[in-house]
């Protein structure tokens, strides 16, 4: 994980803002349900911080016993025609920020619009992604 991303949310996270440190138990479940292998680097992120954000940027994740929200946005969005190897990082209702899973072996992060049927990229790698995510609420908060 890219250091810039842990400083940022060092200072500028709150308390509960991230669920927290998850198992490896609990994250492959989730891949179970959504019958993926998450990408390295996004497994590396919610293995450490579990789901969340900072100044009001939410990811979607993995909460322990509680549930995924990286699998209920994910078949959200599959139902409305999300490609079965997407797994859906942000929900903003109109569009996901979405990424292939390991197997494609492609680490852009995508666009993908409600009934739309295009992707389009967005970022180079899921680091980029949350860099830039990240920066644009702490300038905004």
């Amino acid at each position: 994980m890219d250091e810039r991303i842990i400083k940022m949310i060092e200072n500028y996270g709150e308390e509960n803002d991230f669920f927290g440190e998850v198992s490896e138990e609990y994250i492959n479940k989730a891949e179970e349900k959504l019958r993926v292998k998450f990408p390295r680097s996004y497994r590396d992120f919610i293995k450490k911080y579990g789901s969340g954000g900072i100044c009001g940027v939410e990811l979607e994740g993995v909460q322990d016993n509680l549930g995924a929200s990286v699998v209920d946005a994910t078949e959200r969005w599959r139902k409305l025609g999300l490609n079965m190897n997407l797994i859906v990082l942000e929900d903003s209702g109109e569009f996901a920020r979405c990424m292939y899973c390991a197997n494609i072996n492609d680490d852009r992060v995508f666009s993908w619009e409600r009934g739309g049927t295009n992707l389009h990229p967005r970022y180079n790698t899921f680091d980029d992604y949350v860099i830039d995510i990240f920066q644009e609420g702490i300038d905004n908060w």
